[in-house]
Order: structure tokens, then sequence, then C-alpha cells
């Protein structure tokens, strides 16, 4: 008569899957707290400077394993209960599912597989861009009206800290804008606004996401961020296709507003790097970065979340001029 299985061997497979999840945890060498079940990362671009891959692993945290250690001790509970009452199906049938379901999460993250070569957790930050006086250079592009273009160069990031955990909030779709104005003569008078949906936020962890979106950004009762410029103080030739510039703008986040220093680079991109970036017509691209002091802003309230009292932020944009 074969002899019934021990009732301790879902709580050996559980701690298998745990010895499976902190081994992948330490594996990933980023130290985070939450499990990413498609994490992001930034990968080296000709055009934008970094994009985002199109490798989205699942990244294990801290919580993962913490919530199967939990579990792994209650198997070691049904066991002990299992093994006083005897046969118990119906608890043998459920400790043994839990534990299959247990050892599945780390070998999804393992096939998943690793981070992409050169992959980073955050967008890496750009050199700084210095334009100290005076309006110089051009571009060979017509003036009109550009409009932000749907697009993986169309985006804006927030670097935040908080916990312990270095993370971006990002933003990759609802974004909507426009730049008048004249490429061979910034000093001319121009106007750029960028708009952008408040609920489009994303951090890469869903309930993370969540509560970004409504108990710091409250996208129901300000549903739009919005920045806008009305000319430049200083622009200077960096490049053949390419000009730094420093201007004051205004940035309008959850009901209050904000001056700010934008700094950044316009580009004309050629026939090569329109080709890479499935474009045509007459393309700009922007790369930007400013810098919002929380206590400042409306999320003062809560800047005892954060690790800093400052959140910069990169915004890259496509436009294309439109009739």
């Amino acid at each position: 008569m074969q002899r019934p299985r021990s009732p301790f061997a879902p709580a050996a497979l559980a701690a298998a899957a745990l010895v499976a999840a902190v081994v992948r945890w330490w594996l990933q060498s980023s130290g985070n707290l939450y499990t990413a079940f498609a994490k992001r990362f930034y990968v080296p671009d000709p055009d934008l400077g970094w994009r985002v891959s199109s490798r989205h692993p699942v990244w294990l945290g801290l919580d993962a394993c913490a919530v199967i250690a939990v579990v792994a001790v209650g198997l070691v509970v049904a066991g002990i209960v299992i093994d006083l009452r005897g046969r118990a199906t119906v608890l043998r049938v459920v400790s043994w599912l839990l534990a299959v379901i247990l050892l599945a999460i780390p070998a999804a993250a393992f096939v998943s597989g690793p981070g992409p070569l050169d992959g980073r957790d955050t967008l890496p930050p750009r050199a700084a861009v210095l334009v100290e006086a005076g309006i110089e250079g051009s571009l060979a592009a017509p003036a009109g009206h550009y409009a932000v273009v749907g697009h993986a160069g169309t985006s804006i990031t927030a670097h935040l800290s908080a916990g312990g955990e270095a993370f971006d909030a990002r933003f990759e779709r609802d974004i909507t804008g426009a730049w008048d104005g004249d490429p061979h003569d910034l000093a001319r008078p121009m106007h750029a606004q960028v708009r952008v949906a408040a609920a489009a936020v994303d951090t890469g962890v869903g309930e993370r996401t969540k509560h970004a979106r409504e108990g710091y950004l409250h996208a129901d009762r300000f549903p739009v961020i919005a920045l806008e410029l009305a000319g430049v103080a200083a622009v200077r030739q960096s490049g053949p296709s390419e000009l730094a510039f420093r201007a004051p703008a205004t940035v309008q986040l959850m009901g209050k507003s904000h001056r700010v220093d934008v700094s950044g680079t316009l580009a004309k991109p050629d026939a090569a790097a329109l080709g890479r970036l499935g474009l045509a017509g007459d393309v700009l691209v922007v790369q930007a970065d400013l810098v919002l002091a929380i206590h400042e802003t409306a999320l003062a309230r809560d800047a005892g979340d954060f690790d800093g009292d400052r959140i910069p932020i990169h915004v890259s944009l496509v436009l294309r001029r439109v009739p």
C-alpha cells in the first residue's frame, strides 16, 4: 500500500520558491522594494538619447518575497493540521495548489529574462546645457506651426525618490501641444505649450501608479498638467543641426502656477534619423530639463513622503510642422 505524501511537502516546495525568488531579486541588483510585472528599462538611442526598451521582464521585489514567505509559513501550519487530522483531502489539495502558484512566481521571472544590455532602471540625467547669454544660431527648417507628435520620442519623465527607492513617474500618452516659431531666428516672437493628462502617469508599479494618480496628483480634480513658454532667454549653436537654449517657462500643476527655468536642445533630424524614427516631413526634436521644488507646489503637504525636496523633470518632444 502506497504511503501518503508528507503533509509538509507543499511547505518544502514553497520554501524552494522563496529561495528562488530571493536569488532572482539578488541577481537583479536593483534593490527594488516593489514587484514590476513589466519592468521598464531605458536603453541608449542615437536620436533620442534614451528610449524605453521593448523588453519588459518580470522584476521581483521584496514585497513578492515577503508574500511567498508568509504563505510558506501558512503551509507549514497547514501541514501540522493535516498531520493531526489524517487525510484532510481538501486542505491537501489547496496546499499543493498554493505551493505550485508560489513556485510559478520566480519561474515566470526567470523565464522573462534579465534586463536589456546597457539598460537603466531610471532615465539617466542629461549633461547640463549651459547657455550664458545672446541668441545665436539657426536651424534649416521652415517657420510655422509645429505640433507634438504621439511617438516613442514624446514623453515627460519626473524622477522621484521615496521610501528609499528611486523611480520615474513617466507620461507617455495623452500629450498634446505645439510650438509656433521660426527655427531660423529664435529671437522672433514664439509660443509653446505642452499639456498632459495627469491620469496618464505611470510609475512602473500598478499600485504605486494608482496612488500617484489619486493620492498625489488628484487627477480627478486637476486633470491636466501644462507647461507654457513664451520666448527664449539665450540660444547658441551646439551642433550643425542642433541649438542649445535657456528659457523661462510656467508650469501649471494642481491649480498652482510655477515659474521655472528650462534648458535643453532643439534639433532637426537628418534623413537617416527620420528613417530610424519612422517619420517624414519637417520634424524637430526637443530635449529639455527643469526642476520643481516640492515645498513650492501643491505636493508640499506630502513633502515628508519624499526623500528630497526637488523633482527633476525631463521633457522629450517630437514636433512636426503642420499647415
